[in-house]
């Protein structure tokens, strides 16, 4: 049969099903073998559960504990401005605002994970009343009733001593 010619129904019968690998296939089909593999991989990855994301969320939040007592560290000792003190402190409080808006997403499957969960939210919210107090202690005007630098170091230190213990707790799961 010659191209343009008309072809009566049925005549190829068999032939639709067996498409060969043309230039025109073949990326499609990759295409779609690498899609399925990326969901596979991605489901997989999920299946960490909320240990896998507790754990995450209490290192980044240790990391930004760290770098804000190392921050008001240098400016009880007059090394670093109040201005530069308090972005530190706002940039580190961020993380773990963002930290605890990831474990508070998760969908716990069970009850151990559900007291994770709990656990992990309590100690992230002491985080956010220990940035409270060393960022008052940074803005205040030294006086009055307003937190010492040291007493939000203190507050700080014991975030980071909460988070050491979270990570140990899920890190034996």
């Amino acid at each position: 049969m010659r191209s343009g010619e008309l072809r009566e129904p049925g005549m190829c019968r068999g032939w639709e099903a067996r498409v060969p690998d043309t230039p025109a296939t073949a990326p499609r089909r990759f295409l779609t073998l690498g899609l399925a593999a990326f969901a596979i991989c991605f489901l997989a990855g999920c299946s960490g559960g909320i240990s896998e994301s507790v754990s995450t969320a209490a290192k980044d939040s240790s990391s930004a504990v760290a770098t804000a007592r190392l921050a008001l560290k240098q400016d009880m000792d007059g090394k670093l401005t109040r201005a530069a003190t308090a972005t530190t402190l706002d940039d580190a409080q961020k993380e773990v605002e963002t930290s605890r808006s990831t474990v508070q997403k998760l969908s716990p499957a069970t009850p151990a994970d559900r007291d994770t969960q709990r656990q992990a939210l309590d100690v992230l919210d002491r985080c956010a009343a220990g940035f409270f107090t060393a960022r008052a202690a940074v803005s205040a005007d030294d006086g009055g009733a307003a937190p010492s630098t040291a007493d939000g170091d203190r507050a700080l230190a014991a975030a980071q001593d909460a988070l050491e213990q979270l990570s140990h707790m899920v890190g034996s799961r």
